[in-house]
């Protein structure tokens, strides 16, 4: 029995019934199906009735993508019931393809066997008489990782163990089903998605769980993480991650990192970290409820595993954030191994002279936690290299928008969102862009990403002032928060580093969701753009975060650096009669590309006019890169190039269809 397997939130369709109107048994079209009178939808594929030979319906009535789920869960029951058997999801088979990218490269790996929930062993567990739930009460230490890497998911679901609602509002089939039928709720790559999964469930040769566990006998952990794998493509595809995103997949909520090193890689030097600004934001988050996790050794560390291991850490590892304390002057945050076991052995660990009967009746009430240990923020900042942060609040609203990110200046594919404000809201905005966990390995590069606020200008699509931005990163998703007043804005979502890369066909461009959370309704819709609206964004941008340089009279040159992993030069002409060329040389850059198409660029820039003459762009995150550039200018009478350029040219090389729409030189307003 097949089964549909993921379903979408996002998008609703639409059936028509009419009380007056009967409707007959009929044959889906789809699958063959035969359904009910009272049907509508295919009970089976969930495809729409289609019967020329009736008159359509009169009225009209939304059924949502979830809803639609709920409907075929029920049938899966029913049938299970009927035919006396339990459930088998051959979308998502007990086998090696479940496992493992490549099966048959894994014939080595430990003997897994897929037992069903009532055949999983337990043996001298003390919780083996209690019945199966899907869970009861969760708690962080309820937690128990097996052999998957996946620390950066069930890191995550520790901290979600915390807000018992919101793990049920991942869970849709919070009891037992004794067809072995679940669905769960999870949002990946900024979409909402309903995952259907049956109870098979990886064991070793004793039947005991394989992979994840929680303890007194709940489903929730390994049901979930299964459920993941399964929209991943298999278990494999769960190795290796950062708590943010086991967050933002679990809750769908705006999530942040707060970097606790320097960067090593970047080109231009960051801001040095504010350690106080810092511990407030941790503070304030912990009151406010936000989940976290932090990142041990990760990054671009030097880590010395010696070190590491003397202290009980583990590098490279992600780890929950239970609490954060600010008490007797000392800054002291819980954190949780979701291993269960192997924790912290330096100042403040559990046995450590630091503690007074006092903090330990405060901090410690009821003694130490599996996997849970103090630790001090010093430490933290020795040892960790980022915390991550899920603002998940109640009464919040949602709109989730999607589009493509063209690699070209192209009106025609871009795509920019008016979001009317009605009264002042705090607005989260999200922009995320396809991952990279497949069922085979993706050999496809992460984009920049960047998402931009401006002010309407006097109620068109043109932009106004910068209001906020991003930083433009090389990550699955980016974000930015702001408090806005009524008014209309325009929101534009930016990538560069796909550009010239052979990407013709408009079917693969990638694509992106943004994700608006707001504190108070608002109204959202997308919109063409007005056709220069990347070199009207960037030069916003450019001007308003930008550092200065005054070339010469009448001439300012902009450079983009900070917090937009690469470089954009942009270049002020505010004489009234003379033209400025400009040659632009990065060719020592290091790890960037063009959007140009290459590292050598010389322009004509007209009269009163502004020109984004270059945006270099981090070709992908994992590594460093270096920024070199050197500008040579000059003004000239008239527009040609003259001995810089061909005859004729202002512009080398030439501006096209496709660089135009961000290159154009744009009059001073």
């Amino acid at each position: 029995m097949k089964d549909k397997t993921t379903v979408n939130n996002d998008l609703e369709q639409v059936i028509s019934l009419a009380t007056s109107y009967q409707l007959k048994s009929w044959q889906c079209t789809i699958c063959t199906f035969e359904n009910t009178k009272s049907q509508a939808v295919c009970d089976m594929c969930m495809n729409m009735r289609v019967d020329v030979n009736e008159t359509p319906p009169e009225q009209p009535l939304r059924l949502t993508q979830e809803e639609l789920a709920n409907k075929h869960w029920h049938y899966i029951v029913r049938y299970c019931k009927l035919k006396k058997q339990s459930y088998v999801d051959e979308s998502f088979p007990p086998a090696p393809s479940s496992l493992y990218y490549y099966p048959s490269e894994n014939k080595d790996a430990p003997v897994v066997k897929w037992k069903r929930l009532r055949d999983i062993c337990f043996d001298d567990d003390p919780d083996k008489d209690f019945p199966w739930a899907v869970f009861r009460k969760p708690q962080p230490s309820d937690i128990s990782q097996g052999v998957l890497g996946n620390c950066w998911l069930l890191s995550a679901l520790a901290v979600l163990a915390e807000r018992e609602d919101l793990v049920r509002s991942v869970l849709i089939t919070r009891d037992i089903c004794h067809q072995g039928v679940y669905q769960v709720r999870l949002c990946k790559d900024g979409n909402w998605t309903t995952v259907l999964v049956d109870d098979f469930f990886p064991c070793d040769k004793r039947s005991h769980l394989f992979y994840s566990q929680a303890k007194r006998k709940q489903l929730w952990v390994p049901l979930i993480e299964k459920a993941v794998a399964k929209l991943h493509g298999c278990y494999e595809a769960l190795v290796s991650g950062r708590a943010i995103e086991g967050l933002a997949t679990l809750t769908g909520s705006p999530c942040e990192s707060i970097p606790l090193q320097v960067s090593s890689i970047q080109a231009p030097a960051e801001d040095e970290l504010d350690t106080d600004l810092i511990w407030a934001q941790l503070l304030s988050s912990r009151q406010a409820l936000f989940l976290m996790g932090a990142s041990c050794g990760g990054g671009n560390m030097k880590v010395d595993e010696a070190e590491y291991q003397s202290k009980g850490l583990r590098p490279r590892h992600a780890y929950s954030l239970l609490d954060v304390r600010d008490v007797h002057e000392y800054r002291l945050l819980q954190l949780r191994n979701p291993w269960g076991h192997y924790v912290w052995t330096g100042d403040w660990a559990d046995n450590s002279a630091m503690w007074t009967a006092e903090l330990k009746a405060e901090l410690m009430p009821n003694g130490p936690q599996d996997g849970a240990f103090w630790i001090s923020f010093n430490d933290v900042l020795k040892y960790f290299d980022c915390i991550d942060i899920c603002k998940a609040r109640n009464g919040w609203n949602e709109i989730r928008l999607s589009g493509v990110l063209p690699p070209l200046a192209s009106q025609q594919h871009l795509s920019s969102i008016l979001l009317t404000i009605l009264e002042p809201t705090e607005v989260d905005f999200t922009l995320f862009q396809e991952g990279q966990r497949k069922s085979e390995k993706s050999q496809r590069s992460q984009l920049d990403l960047c998402v931009v606020v401006f002010k309407a200008r006097n109620n068109t699509p043109n932009i106004g002032n910068l209001v906020e931005h991003s930083k433009r990163q090389v990550r699955g998703f980016v974000g930015c928060n702001k408090m806005l007043e009524p008014a209309e804005y325009i929101v534009v979502p930016l990538a560069f580093n796909h550009w010239h890369t052979g990407l013709d066909d408009a079917a693969v461009y990638p694509r992106y969701v943004l994700a608006i959370h707001s504190s108070k309704k608002v109204l959202a819709e997308q919109m063409a753009p007005p056709s220069h609206i990347l070199a009207d964004s960037i030069i916003s941008l450019t001007l308003a975060r930008g550092q200065r340089h005054e070339g010469r009279e009448g001439m300012t040159a902009y450079y983009l650096t900070k917090g937009w992993a690469g470089l954009v030069v942009m270049v002020e002409n505010r004489h009234e009669n003379k033209w400025i060329h400009v040659k632009c040389d990065c060719q020592e850059s290091y790890n960037v590309v063009s959007t140009r198409a290459t590292l050598k660029t010389v322009d004509s820039v007209p009269p009163l006019h502004r020109q984004v003459i270059i945006v270099l762009t981090q070709l992908e995150g994992s590594g460093g890169f270096s920024i070199a550039h050197r500008l040579t200018h000059r003004l000239a009478n008239s527009q040609g190039l003259y001995d810089w350029g061909a005859p004729g040219a202002s512009h080398d090389p030439e501006l096209d269809f496709q660089t135009s729409g961000l290159h154009s030189p744009r009059l001073i307003t």
